[in-house]
């Protein structure tokens, strides 16, 4: 089984990052200027975790395209993938010296991760 890790830009509290297992994946939702991505809670309860990962419009069915082949990813040896990093805040408050990383499948489209 893959994992699937994401981010958003400055990680403080509980569900600002996520691992979640590939198989969780219930749908998605494209909306203006992203695809929202929806996933069984990891707690059991009919809760839903959203991930929105942040695109030009018009991308959106080509970032849908790259997250399935990267959820697809060596299905069968399970794995760590980070799908979305935008977390670049450094933990003692400094200046960020990160940049944000998105799986090479995007081909440089998604630019930013959101968790709801």
């Amino acid at each position: 089984m893959n994992y699937l890790f994401f981010a958003e830009a400055d990680v403080e509290t509980a569900e600002e990052a996520m691992l979640l297992p590939a198989s969780n994946y219930l749908g998605c939702d494209p909306v203006s200027g992203g695809i929202k991505l929806m996933f069984a809670a990891v707690d059991g309860t009919e809760t839903r975790e959203v991930v929105t990962l942040s695109c030009a419009n018009g991308n959106q069915k080509t970032v849908l395209d790259a997250f399935v082949a990267i959820m697809n990813t060596r299905p069968h040896s399970g794995g760590y993938i980070v799908v979305a990093d935008a977390d670049i805040a450094d933990a003692d408050g400094s200046s960020p010296t990160r940049t944000a990383s998105y799986h090479k499948a995007f081909r440089g489209l998604v630019t930013g991760c959101a968790i709801a």
